[in-house]
């Protein structure tokens, strides 16, 4: 479901256009297999990776994840998976996902707080859309 309310959001924000599609494919294929923002956030704790996670729905400066802990974290055969499924080369999957992610999860905690019983999923990620996607292709 968030997967499908992000890819709408984006494409209507967006134009989808073909790199923007592949984008957004890109990251709706890991949010799903992940069992969306939470279970994403929780695979990033399992990986050790709390306190980088903490930074991202923290208020303050978002800390940098490096396309080694992705890989990591998500392991090869997943994101090779991901990137297939969205048209994109393998080795630019671990790319996007490191410099966009945390932009991604810093937008849908805009208080610091990652609160998804009150979660306005729409408005969040269309705000995550505008700030994320319109920099990446612009």
């Amino acid at each position: 479901m968030l997967g499908n309310i992000l890819g709408s959001v984006a494409s209507s924000v967006l134009g989808g256009g073909e790199g923007q599609s592949k984008a957004i494919q890109l990251i709706q294929t890991l949010l799903q297999s992940q069992g969306g923002i939470q279970g994403l956030i929780a695979k990033f704790q399992q990986g050790g990776l709390e306190d980088l996670v903490k930074s991202w729905i923290s208020t303050g400066e978002n800390k940098p994840i490096s396309h080694h802990q992705i890989v990591d974290i998500f392991g090869k055969d997943n994101l090779d998976n991901a990137a297939q499924e969205a048209g994109i080369e393998q080795d630019e999957a671990p790319n996007l996902l490191s410099e966009y992610l945390p932009k991604i999860v810093d937008t849908l905690s805009p208080d610091g707080k990652l609160d998804l019983d009150s979660l306005n999923t729409s408005d969040l990620l269309q705000q995550g859309a505008k700030a994320v996607f319109g920099k990446l292709f612009n």
